[in-house]
């Protein structure tokens, strides 16, 4: 972000805008408590950001472009980054009727019912059903 320190030189502009986008700017920095130079100064910054992103994405295409990655330094990033993590299978399908709630659910269910019948919350039609 562009910092304006005291003693800066500052340029004073005029612009013109639609009277919508005029509306919500100031209703915006009303309530965000900024002055209509400091909208548009942050406004020009982040359009300079971006333009600024955009073109290190575009030298970033072009160097991949010229030098492209090999295929096995890919497949040997993804196996470092991967190495960490368990092996999975995934077993055979649970039909609905084999399958019991999470763990979290039936301790909640249980503290339901252990609890005062003054305090009990009653369970809502969806969880009825």
């Amino acid at each position: 972000m562009i910092r304006h320190a005291e003693g800066l030189p500052f340029t004073k502009i005029a612009v013109t805008v639609p009277t919508e986008t005029y509306a919500v700017v100031e209703r915006l920095r009303r309530q965000l408590g900024k002055s209509r130079s400091a909208v548009v100064a942050l406004a020009l910054e982040e359009w300079i950001r971006s333009i600024d992103l955009a073109e290190a994405d575009r030298r970033y295409v072009e160097g991949y472009l010229r030098t492209p990655e090999a295929v096995d330094e890919i497949g040997a990033v993804a196996a470092q980054a991967t190495s960490h993590w368990y092996r999975w299978s995934p077993g055979e399908p649970l039909r609905a009727a084999d399958s019991s709630p999470p763990p979290a659910a039936r301790r909640a269910e249980r503290a339901r019912r252990a609890a005062p019948p003054s305090k009990r919350s009653k369970p809502s039609k969806r969880s009825r059903r």
